[in-house]
Formats: structure tokens, C-alpha cells, sequence
């Protein structure tokens, strides 16, 4: 496995799933240097051994109730996260559940409110600012400043200033 500097680590681990998310295989698997169930990205694995050592997996875990809050793969700190949607992506937005918390809240001149509790804000910031000026979050306060942030550094980025 590499970590986060790209320096290869070796671990041993507990296998318990394999998870395709967005094109990116992702063994969940208990990790005795952590002591956590960790999830690892198969494509940065440089090499895969097989041992002869057997183990016993907690008999209540599933993968469903693993990734329940999150937006894709991170587990942070439950996060209530509102944002409201152009009136011409309300039908679009309607047609799947994006996540198991969804709430609904169809306005009066037609544009929607989603709301969620999720895992962190990495994942769903990523979600919304696909949506471009057609999203607008409305809560937490620090989701809003975040994206407002990174809207800035992107104009800069374009020699746009921004007054």
C-alpha cells in the first residue's frame, strides 16, 4: 500500500469486502496498526500475498451499515448538510436517492432543498460544486465558507478578481 507521501508500507490485514465505488476498487478490511477497520484503494497496492493465517470477522459487521453515512467511502463526523437546487434540476434530483438520508423539500417557484446527514463534507462539497451556480449550500456555515474559498482561488486561478 502506498500512504499519503507515496512511500510503499506494508500491511497485514483482515479482509472483510470489496467495494466498487466511482471506478475505484476499495478492499475494507480490519487493520491490526490502526486497530480499525480501514478502507484501502486497490490500485495503489503494489503487491498482494496470501498467508496461510486465518481470522475471524465480527459477526455483526456488514458493509451496508460501514458506509451508511458516507457520501461515497470517507467516515468523518456526521454532518446536517442543506442545499438548495435550481428549479430545472428538481425533476433530474428526484429521480434517485443519493443518499440514505435524503430529505426532500419541494419550493414554491420550484427549486429544491436536499438535506442530509453525512459523513465529513470531502465527498458532498465535490457533489454540489459539480452543479455549479445551480447549487447553493445553505448550511453548515463552514461548508459555505469552504466552497466560497475554492470559488475564489478558482477565479484567481482564471485572473478573475474578485471585489
Amino acid at each position: 500500500v502506498k500512504s499519503v507521501n507515496q512511500t510503499p508500507v506494508e500491511r497485514k490485514v483482515s479482509p472483510y469486502a470489496a467495494h466498487l465505488r466511482n471506478g475505484t476498487l476499495y478492499l475494507i478490511a480490519h487493520c491490526p496498526l490502526r486497530k480499525a477497520i480501514r478502507s484501502f484503494v486497490v490500485d495503489r497496492m503494489q503487491k498482494i500475498k496470501l498467508t496461510d493465517e486465518s481470522f475471524a470477522m465480527p459477526s455483526g459487521f456488514s458493509l451496508e451499515n460501514y458506509l451508511r453515512h458516507s457520501f461515497g467511502m470517507f467516515r468523518e463526523d456526521l454532518v446536517r448538510v442543506k442545499v438548495r437546487f435550481h428549479k430545472s434540476l428538481t425533476r433530474y434530483l428526484l429521480e434517485r436517492r443519493w443518499h440514505p438520508s435524503q430529505k426532500n423539500k419541494k419550493l414554491k417557484d420550484g427549486s429544491l432543498e436536499l438535506a442530509f446527514e453525512v459523513a465529513g463534507t470531502k465527498e458532498i462539497k465535490t457533489w454540489i460544486v459539480g452543479f455549479g451556480s445551480l447549487a447553493k449550500v445553505l448550511e453548515p456555515a463552514s461548508l459555505v465558507k469552504e466552497i466560497k474559498e475554492d470559488l475564489g482561488k478558482t477565479l484567481r486561478s482564471y485572473g478573475v478578481g474578485i471585489h
